[in-house]
């Protein structure tokens, strides 16, 4: 199963940090589509926050595993961008766990 956390702070209800670890295993490695559009969705923000928004968030990815923080201070311009970002990829993996959802798991937490 994949484990989805979003990390929001309790004040302003903004994304802080993620993180996503574990394989579906819906299919075998590398024909599973659910490890594979959760990946897509992850990476890409994860590219947008760093190419796009040009900010200096801290990741790590490897085989089964994401991490991203975002920073603690970012302009409004700058925060508009990362909240477009990662609500989008909050929406879409929503949208997978509705169609697959033995195979991942979200959690939400308050920071």
């Amino acid at each position: 199963m994949i484990t989805v956390s979003i990390s929001r702070n309790s004040k302003n209800n903004k994304i802080m940090e993620f993180e996503i670890s574990g394989h579906a295993g819906y299919d075998e490695y590398g024909r599973d589509i659910v490890c594979s559009a959760i990946s897509i969705l992850a990476q890409t923000a994860v590219i947008g926050l760093l190419e796009y928004v040009r900010i200096d968030c801290t990741y790590e990815i490897k085989d089964g595993y994401l991490y991203c923080k975002l920073p603690q201070h970012c302009s409004e311009q700058e925060q508009v961008k990362i909240d477009s970002i990662l609500e989008t990829m909050v929406l879409g993996i929503e949208n997978i766990k509705n169609g697959y959802g033995s195979y991942v798991s979200i959690e939400y937490k308050e920071v």
